[in-house]
């Protein structure tokens, strides 16, 4: 089937949700230079559901000393991601009018998955591929895999919106037609465009 993926943040939403992270973390006293040292380390780890949500932050407590409050989990729920843009929801709906296919392909930490699962997001899309539930992450090429056998989907029949150039890059050496997500007006756009041909 001709499927359209859809990355969440950056995309569906318009928070990509980096400078979220980066702020949580500063606020529980990382340095800057000590952020992407975390990312590669634990967060990785904790969006393939590797680790728990509690793994993650004790793996930071114990690594690098920080306090981490009772209430950390709470501050995932303020990320301005966790609402989806009304425009890309009216286009995926669009989309599927057209015939075609709709997926969630998305790097996703479990406490996040579960507050757009709630709010009733998933249900917008034929087919969901979560990190967190898969066991890798973009930019990994076993999770676009994972992504194409699940959809029954070719790459030269599938196209992937994503705000991530890395994520876009993998993509396209596998032959899928990508879309570098810049605001919801040019998503909207490219997507018309590439469906239509």
């Amino acid at each position: 089937m001709k499927t359209i993926f859809f990355d969440w943040g950056g995309v569906v939403a318009d928070d990509p949700g980096d400078d979220f992270l980066t702020n949580l973390l500063l606020d529980i006293g990382a340095r800057r230079d000590q952020i992407n040292q975390i990312h590669g380390l634990y967060m990785v780890d904790f969006m393939c559901g590797n680790i728990t949500e509690q793994e993650y932050w004790l793996g930071l407590k114990n690594k690098y000393g920080f306090s981490i409050p009772d209430s950390i989990t709470d501050e995932f729920k303020k990320w301005n991601g966790l609402k989806a843009n009304e425009k890309i929801l009216s286009l995926v709906d669009e989309v599927k009018e057209l015939g075609w296919q709709t997926a969630l392909l998305t790097n996703v930490i479990r406490p996040t998955y579960d507050v757009l699962k709630d709010a009733g997001y998933y249900h917008k899309f034929d087919l969901l591929i979560a990190s967190c539930d898969e066991g890798c992450a973009k930019p990994d090429q076993e999770i676009y895999d994972i992504a194409l056998k699940r959809a029954n989907t070719k790459p030269e029949d599938s196209v992937f919106i994503d705000d991530k150039q890395k994520n876009i890059d993998q993509a396209q050496r596998m032959g899928i037609k990508v879309i570098l997500a810049e605001s919801p007006q040019q998503i909207i756009r490219d997507v018309k465009a590439a469906i239509v041909q």
